[in-house]
C-alpha cells in the first residue's frame, strides 16, 4: 500500500471548511468553538471579543429557547431568526474569512 502525501494548501483547506461547517451541522449549538479556537491560536483581543460575542449569541438564543412558547409572532419571532442567523450563518462565515490562509509565498 502506498502513502501519499497530501498537499498543505488542501489540507489547510479542509481544515478550513471543517471549522466552517461545525456551528451549521450542529445547528448553532456549538457556534463559538471556532471562534475560541481562533482565539486560542491567534491570541489578538479581537478575537477573544469575537469568542465572547458568539458565546453571548449562544446564551441568548438558549435563554430564548427556553422561555418562548413553541408559536411566536412579531417581535418574538424576529429575535429567535435574528439568534439563529447570528449563530448558523454569523458564526460560519466569522470562521471562513478568519481562519489563517497559507501565505502565497509560502507552499
Amino acid at each position: 500500500m502506498k502513502v501519499v502525501a497530501v498537499p498543505a494548501a488542501v489540507r489547510r483547506g479542509a481544515v478550513r471548511v471543517g471549522f466552517a461547517a461545525v456551528p451549521l451541522l450542529t445547528l448553532g449549538l456549538l457556534c463559538n468553538v471556532p471562534s475560541f479556537v481562533l482565539a486560542l491560536r491567534r491570541r489578538t483581543r479581537a478575537d477573544w471579543w469575537a469568542f465572547a460575542g458568539f458565546s453571548v449569541v449562544l446564551v441568548a438564543w438558549l435563554t430564548d429557547l427556553a422561555l418562548t412558547p413553541d408559536d411566536t409572532h412579531g417581535l418574538l419571532f424576529a429575535s429567535d431568526l435574528l439568534l439563529i442567523l447570528l449563530s448558523m450563518v454569523g458564526a460560519p462565515l466569522h470562521a471562513w474569512t478568519m481562519w489563517p490562509r497559507l501565505a502565497a509565498g509560502r507552499r
